[in-house]
């Protein structure tokens, strides 16, 4: 796959990494009729079996930096788009366990360990000097942002045009296989051009039919009980 390389002026890059915010439109902190969480320290079995999850949201996503007297070239990033599948009933611990990453992987449980009003935010302000920092190394701590999709015609459009402001999760729970797959291959076409890598993580009591369909249409998907083995129709 061609490097992507921004052509946007150095001083304009710098701007709309300060300006960029989460995108409300494309993802939820929570599903629909589920109040947000408050952020609570994770139990040692949610650590333990979401490791393969974080092990596979690492796998190729580079070290995201730029060389430091070229800010305009794309951060390093060797898989800019990746799809895995999570067995989980609903309202099952498993799912429980994906929440629980989700706040891992954003941020919120060091947020809970900073204590105190300015505590945060001094973390918060330290994140976004790191956002624009182009030449500092991704570390595994950085937060990523985290948010679930949802399978509504505005969550669509805006699922089509997005465009991630740093590395980002993407959770989708339960969603009709056909417009799982038309979202996916939409998002993977739309990666080469992502300055950042993006997971995609599909959630559903039995994933195999959505993991057929995903290697008919030519898609990798990644087993998050070993990561570094994949699943493509070409096996």
């Amino acid at each position: 796959m061609a490097e992507v390389v921004s052509v946007q002026p150095p001083a304009r890059r710098l701007l709309a990494t300060l300006s960029a915010r989460f995108d409300g439109a494309a993802l939820r902190v929570a599903l629909p009729g589920q109040p947000i969480q408050a952020a609570c320290a994770p139990t040692a079995a949610q650590t333990a079996q979401w490791a393969p999850l974080q092990a596979w949201c690492f796998l190729g996503a580079g070290d995201g930096s730029s060389p430091l007297l070229q800010p305009t070239r794309a951060p390093r990033v060797e898989q800019r788009f990746s799809v895995a599948v999570w067995p989980a009933a609903a309202n099952s611990a498993r799912r429980d366990v994906i929440e629980a990453f989700s706040r891992h992987l954003d941020g919120s449980h060091q947020l809970l360990a900073a204590g105190g009003a300015w505590a945060g935010l001094l973390l918060r302000l330290r994140v976004k000097a790191c956002d624009v920092a182009w030449w500092r190394r991704r570390r595994p701590t950085d937060p990523w942002d985290c948010g679930y999709a949802l399978n509504e015609p505005a969550a669509r459009a805006a699922l089509a045009r997005f465009e991630p402001r740093r590395a980002t999760l993407v959770v989708a729970v339960d969603w009709p296989e056909a417009a799982l797959l038309d979202a996916i291959t939409g998002m993977a076409r739309s990666s080469p051009r992502f300055l950042h890598p993006v997971r995609w993580l599909v959630v559903q009591p039995d994933p195999s039919d959505i993991t057929e369909r995903l290697r008919s249409a030519g898609l990798r998907v990644e087993s998050c009980d070993n990561p570094t083995s994949t699943h493509d129709m070409n096996r």
